[in-house]
């Protein structure tokens, strides 16, 4: 009798430590998190792409070298991002070198921020597994590059990336500044609800998201009513 009590205790331990192993892999896969240095990433992924040449309804954005003009935080609302910052324009840069790289780009004229801006949030709707953008950093005004930090709908912080070697393709030098150029993003298996960038002397476009996704109940909660319910069945 004694040995079937163990027994049954042994299964129910045993049961236990499998479930936590269960839900502690379920927290790893959901935290996982990789760098996008090619907008081609996108290629085949369900996604949507800004190139801030045109508004939320297609009328294209006409400015001058230096020009800008105040972006709505809706402007794109019908692709499911809301952009919010204190001056974040749509930004026509006057900067020779930022220019040249845009031109690389493929978007030549209109990025944003204006250089009034240099804190913006981006808030997807529904949240996005896969973010992007094309960024031109003047490193001789700023050697850090700019900053982005992604979260999740809870508000945690899913992943930081700063604008490194990493991420850089090309650098164009004139007489005042040196323009590091490329691509930054992350893929992630845990939704992306909102992404903060942060700037100093840089300029963002062709931003690329999605797919958007409805996030699910969370995992750990499933799995661990799930060990609940085996466990009160082995009883």
């Amino acid at each position: 009798m004694a040995s079937a009590v163990l027994q049954i205790v042994f299964k129910h331990r045993l049961l236990a430590i499998g479930a936590a192993a269960t839900l502690a892999g379920l927290t790893a896969s959901r935290a996982q998190a990789e760098p996008i240095f090619d907008p081609s990433y996108f290629n085949g992924v369900t996604s949507s792409l800004i190139n801030f040449e045109t508004d939320g309804a297609g009328n294209p954005i006409t400015l001058i070298p230096g020009g800008r003009r105040a972006m709505p935080a809706n402007a794109y609302a019908s692709e499911g991002i809301a952009i919010n910052g204190i001056g974040c324009d749509w930004s026509y840069d006057g900067n020779a070198a930022f220019h040249a790289a845009l031109v690389i780009a493929g978007s030549p004229n209109i990025s944003f921020p204006s250089s009034l801006c240099n804190t913006v949030t981006l808030t997807f709707t529904p949240p996005v597994l896969n973010f992007g953008m094309f960024v031109v950093n003047n490193r001789t005004a700023d050697p850090n590059g700019p900053l982005f930090i992604a979260r999740d709908v809870n508000g945690n912080i899913i992943e930081t990336a700063q604008f490194e070697a990493k991420f850089i393709d090309g650098t164009i030098q004139t007489a005042n500044t040196t323009a590091d150029y490329g691509f930054m993003g992350i893929g992630s298996t845990t939704p992306i609800a909102s992404v903060i960038l942060s700037k100093t002397a840089a300029t963002f476009d062709n931003l690329r998201f999605g797919p958007h996704v409805v996030p699910a109940p969370g995992a750990l909660a499933l799995g661990a009513a799930g060990a609940l319910v085996l466990l009160r069945r082995r009883r």
